[in-house]
């Protein structure tokens, strides 16, 4: 069983599955161990980041919260988290069918998308503005060298970084420095975020139950 930070820092950028197994994945997230899910977690020099979307309820308030805190606007169509495009018809759009996808007229489960913090915008920027933070492993934008391009938008696998035309410059999650203000308003967890800490603490728990019930 993995239980050391070192090792499960080994583990970043792998499947769900292939860092927890079984009812340790549950115990600690809230999510499934199905790789097929839409259920994801994101292992980062930082911590965990959890998306579960079967427990979101649209409310928002991690887009709320994202764009106050970035731009001290409170419009969620400045925040880095999306919800509102996923809503609907759920991460695929338009299907013929709709009923059986995700999002309010299929399943009824709502899908939040945020960044995972991927190679594909540090590699496609034409200005190298994009980089990555060596504590959180978020990729973050230097504002002085972007010029608005919108390349990395274009090609951004989640959708989810886009040029505020005000300042023509490119915004995207940046984890809030590690504690990032989406998974603090979450009313119901469907987005969450572990300090290795918290991780670490929560393996250690898990363990001792285990250990009392073996």
């Amino acid at each position: 069983m993995i239980t050391r930070r070192g090792m499960l820092k080994g583990s970043m950028g792998a499947a769900v599955g292939t860092v927890y197994g079984g009812t340790l994945i549950s115990f600690l997230t809230g999510c499934g161990s199905d790789d097929a899910s839409d259920e994801k977690v994101e292992v980062l020099p930082g911590g965990l980041m959890v998306v579960n979307p079967v427990i979101c309820v649209s409310c928002r308030r991690c887009e709320i919260a994202c764009g106050w805190n970035h731009e001290g606007d409170c419009s969620p169509t400045l925040a880095r988290v999306k919800v509102e495009h996923n809503m609907n018809y759920g991460p695929h759009g338009v299907q013929f069918n709709y009923t059986e996808q995700r999002g309010e007229c299929g399943d009824r489960t709502v899908v939040p998308a945020t960044c995972r913090h991927c190679e594909v915008c540090t590699e496609v920027c034409p200005q190298q503005a994009i980089s990555t933070h060596p504590e959180t492993g978020a990729k973050v934008i230097d504002e002085k060298r972007c010029v608005g391009c919108g390349y990395c938008a274009d090609k951004c696998p989640q959708q989810v970084i886009k040029v505020v035309r005000s300042k023509m410059k490119a915004v995207k999650c940046d984890l809030c420095q590690g504690e990032p203000a989406c998974a603090q308003v979450c009313p119901t967890g469907a987005i969450k975020f572990y300090t290795w800490e918290q991780a670490e603490a929560a393996l250690e728990q898990y363990e001792k139950y285990t250990g009392l019930i073996g």
